[in-house]
């Protein structure tokens, strides 16, 4: 196989910029959403707590550094794209016009829903007896999941995680503008999953985002136990596949619920 030089240079020159994108991409949404759990007031954020019980002594500090050697798989990972779009490999299109406004909203809904196939079976198949421990054990020491948990991979799941968007670029040709939409809306999503408490409005959870789509509680319940939702974005797999928690319905309703009293009534 003929490799390229300047391509290789190209690319390498090219990693830096790619870097700094990706960690920007993780540290942005994880500081708001770790600000907005330390600023909002504790009557408000009470009641939508999600754990039964806090964070372990030092388990930010660990989530963080592998966030970080996940930041440098997934930059390694975008790098390579880079190279397989310049090579001619890689679907990439840069005019809008060559597809039009309707693909490239089509695709991007195609995109997300073959991310969450991806990822309901990769995640399944992570939980089996020996795989766990080389792939997802460090994912799950997180019992009590907080924002900076989203990119808390051992680099085995790093890596299963990384390689999704490249083989759909294989089949799929998407606009640079696409792939940072959904690359945005998968790392608010993960940030949101990890929260450890319900930030969105409690007419979405107790409507149209509840029964469709995963909430935080949807997988801190998978963090404390390990055995159901096992899904990203939407409750589909998991129900059709029967691996939802068999309490989680009951729980969300529950939670909605409690919403439902007036501030003054929650016990600070």
């Amino acid at each position: 196989m003929h490799i390229d030089p300047g391509l290789v240079q190209l690319t390498l020159q090219a990693w830096p910029a790619i870097w700094l994108s990706d960690l920007l991409r993780y540290l942005v949404p994880v500081t708001v959403f770790a600000a907005a759990l330390i600023l909002l007031p504790k009557w408000w954020l009470a009641p939508r707590s999600v754990q039964a019980r806090p964070p372990g002594r030092g388990q930010r500090r660990r989530e963080f550094l592998y966030s970080m050697l996940t930041v440098v798989i997934f930059s390694a990972n975008g790098a390579l794209i880079f190279a397989g779009v310049k090579a001619g490999v890689l679907c990439i299109y840069f005019d809008i016009a060559e597809h039009g406004w309707a693909y490239a909203g089509i695709s991007l809904l195609v995109l997300v829903l073959a991310h969450d196939t991806w990822f309901y079976w990769t995640h399944r198949f992570m939980h089996r007896r020996g795989l766990f421990r080389w792939t997802h054990l460090v994912h799950h020491r997180s019992v009590a999941p907080t924002p900076w948990t989203a990119y808390s991979f051992a680099p085995a799941e790093a890596v299963v995680q990384a390689v999704f968007l490249p083989l759909i670029l294989l089949v799929l040709p998407l606009h640079p503008a696409v792939v940072f939409v959904f690359l945005s809306h998968m790392i608010v999503r993960n940030v949101l999953g990890h929260a450890g408490v319900e930030l969105l409005p409690r007419s979405w959870l107790a409507g149209w985002w509840g029964r469709w789509f995963t909430t935080t509680l949807h997988h801190d319940l998978h963090h404390a136990e390990g055995r159901s939702n096992y899904g990203f974005y939407f409750r589909a797999w998991d129900r059709f596949c029967g691996t939802e928690h068999p309490e989680y319905g009951a729980r969300l309703e529950r939670l909605v619920g409690s919403l439902d009293r007036p501030a003054d009534a929650v016990i600070v």
